[in-house]
């Protein structure tokens, strides 16, 4: 097992890594802030998730495949005060790597301490999120990305 931070890490990996991690945690800090201004205000609720769900999708489509539980986050748009990736806090892990296939562990530092492991697969010369698990006491749970 090998273990670096998400800043250490280096490759091809390592730009899909962190470009997806970086991307994430932006969007879910800012609509985070955005969500929170909008319970006070005329903004409306509809509008705001739906600009929400396309610079999501626009992630998505960049770094997550489309199968299983992957896109669920489109649905119910889920930001915390906590970003679930976030690259300068969490403690990552790379637990399986080949050419084709990477899968790491990632350790929340900050707010709810959770771990999960993604699954990376190459497509096409890319590497993309092939899938999300959470782990519950010892076993791992398919979640959405």
């Amino acid at each position: 097992m090998e273990k670096y931070s998400a800043t250490d890490l280096r490759g091809e990996f390592a730009m899909t890594l962190k470009g997806f991690m970086h991307e994430m945690y932006n969007w879910e800090v800012s609509y985070y802030q955005k969500s929170i201004n909008a319970f006070g205000s005329d903004l409306s609720e509809v509008d705001l998730e739906e600009v929400m769900r396309k610079d999501l999708l626009k992630i998505f489509r960049q770094y997550v495949v489309e199968e299983g539980r992957n896109y669920e986050r489109l649905e119910n748009l889920v930001c915390g005060r906590n970003p679930d990736y976030d690259e300068d806090n969490d403690e990552v892990e790379i637990i399986n790597r080949d050419e084709k296939k990477v899968s790491v562990i990632i350790k929340k530092t900050k707010g709810l301490i959770a771990v999960f492991r993604l699954s990376f697969v190459m497509i096409d010369g890319v590497f993309m999120v092939e899938g999300r698990d959470l782990k519950s006491g010892q076993k791992w749970h398919k979640t959405y990305v």
